[in-house]
């Protein structure tokens, strides 16, 4: 597995991960409709919380440091964006004030639209192949019903999310690898034993 999927890989395991063990502590979020970040708001849950996403935003930095040409040219400039996004998201609890959540969920947004515009980049890349556009479609799925159920004071907001992220996470990891490999970036495992440097 070549280092920028590895790295968008970890970036996933992490999220989840750390969400498995807040929900696992505070399982109400799961209908209070505050979505995901119903956990940056509670102690017992914002430290698993910012790890979780941090971790990610972290990680996706280390993806994009083994991007390299021009043909990743546009996914290292998404991606520079996409991680103070998630960055925002997390020192912008929306319960501390009006300002604050207003700001939440203009990072979010960003976010999402960020993602989808990945996603459509991603299927024109790989031609257009099936798996990316399932992918994507389940990906535009949560994301509106995610904005259907923004405002409500009950529903599935967080598993709307959830169902994006998942879609999107999945496209990232394998549309990465299948891109790597097409345009030849070294894995770990290709790169010569120094004894083999000046073999013949």
């Amino acid at each position: 597995m070549e280092p920028a999927t590895r790295y968008a890989l970890l970036s996933q395991i992490i999220l989840y991960v750390a969400l498995v063990v807040c929900i696992s502590i505070r399982p109400a979020g799961l209908g209070t409709d505050h979505g995901i970040s119903y956990y940056g708001v509670y102690a017992n849950t914002v430290f698993f919380y910012t790890l979780g996403l941090l971790g990610a935003a972290y990680f996706t930095l280390r993806v994009i440091s083994h991007l390299q040409g021009q043909a990743f040219k546009l996914l290292r400039l998404a991606l520079h964006i996409y991680v103070p996004l998630v960055v925002g998201i997390v020192i912008t609890p929306y319960a501390a004030g009006a300002l604050m959540d207003h700001l939440h969920d203009a990072c979010g947004t960003a976010l999402f639209s960020l993602q989808l515009a990945l996603s459509g980049w991603f299927i024109w890349q790989l031609r257009h192949v099936w798996w990316s556009i399932v992918l994507t479609s389940v990906e535009f799925i949560g994301g509106v019903l995610s904005a259907f159920y923004l405002g409500s004071t009950q529903g599935l907001l967080l598993q709307c999310q959830v169902l994006f992220q998942l879609a999107f996470g999945a496209l990232l990891v394998l549309s990465l690898q299948r891109l790597a490999l097409s345009a030849g970036l070294p894995s770990k495992s290709k790169q010569p034993r120094a004894d083999e440097s000046h073999t013949p």
